[in-house]
């Protein structure tokens, strides 16, 4: 559902992070450039939430936003880097939630074109969630953590989430 209030930003990340919209008060050009995001786009293949993380508190802190909420949705797992991330945005006046997508057993990525994501070696990938460790995640950055299954078309989401910033 669209937010009442506040402003959003969208990043995507792989093993780096981009900025698809800056910071802004207009939630149908966010929610629009959410509905064209494919796994296609990313010109690196991987998970690594400290890329999202650091990109996101760059964009707070750019911005002079003194309270905010970053919302990582993930299919993956995190790392010892991604909770010190974490535990530093929620000492800097910001939170972290966690929205994990998928399941523990893992399944196939669908490309938008036909076929799956692959691995370096060409190989399907098949990302399994890592539930405790995003978990601790969620806990790190005092936000939340809930998971969606996956299940195609995994865009648009839409969650009651208020995301304050």
């Amino acid at each position: 559902e669209a937010r009442s209030s506040g402003q959003t930003a969208l990043v995507v990340y792989s093993s780096n992070a981009f900025t698809v919209a800056p910071l802004t008060t207009d939630a149908d050009t966010v929610a629009a450039r959410v509905n064209s995001l494919s796994t296609d786009i990313m010109p690196s293949r991987g998970s690594y939430p400290l890329a999202a993380l650091t990109k996101g508190r760059q964009l707070l802190e750019q911005a002079g936003v003194a309270l905010g909420e970053v919302l990582l949705i993930t299919d993956g797992g995190s790392s010892q880097a991604a909770e010190r991330a974490a535990e530093e945005l929620r000492s800097a006046g910001y939170s972290l939630s966690v929205l994990a997508v998928g399941t523990t057993d893992g399944a196939p990525i669908p490309r938008a074109g036909g076929g799956f994501v692959t691995d370096r070696s060409g190989n399907i990938a098949v990302p399994k969630l890592e539930a405790a460790g995003l978990q601790r995640l969620a806990a790190a950055g005092g936000g939340r953590y809930a998971v969606k299954p996956r299940k195609p078309p995994v865009f648009p989401i839409r969650y009651k989430w208020s995301i304050s910033l």
